[in-house]
């Protein structure tokens, strides 16, 4: 070893004391309340997050409902206009004549 190294040796201690916590009633009294108040507090988070993302939930519920009695009320629509009575009755308001004769084309 070094002279360095055997220098810093020699002014460390051996023995290491052991650090004695010591607390008295009131302090631990009041450190008992501190977890209370800190378990509550994480507690009135948890639940407020959870009501917040429950409105959303159900605001978005809504919506899919309202979409969905839309969707179903354009289908019936979309099915109304194409049948053929409808079809027959926009002809005869179009005032479309009938064709007298057809005629068709091959391919050569």
């Amino acid at each position: 070893m070094s002279s360095a190294a055997m220098s810093l040796r020699k002014n460390q201690n051996i023995v290491k004391n052991k650090i004695k916590l010591q607390s008295g009633p009131i302090s631990t009294a009041l450190m008992l309340v501190c977890l209370v108040i800190l378990l509550g507090l994480m507690y009135l988070s948890q639940v407020t997050k959870t009501s917040t993302f429950n409105y959303k939930i159900s605001n978005l519920e809504q919506k899919q409902t309202q979409l969905q009695s839309t969707k179903d009320n354009l289908s019936i629509d979309a099915a109304r206009l194409q049948s053929i009575a409808e079809a027959k009755k926009a002809a005869e308001t179009a005032q479309l004549t009938p064709v007298k004769t057809v005629s068709y084309t091959t391919a050569r």
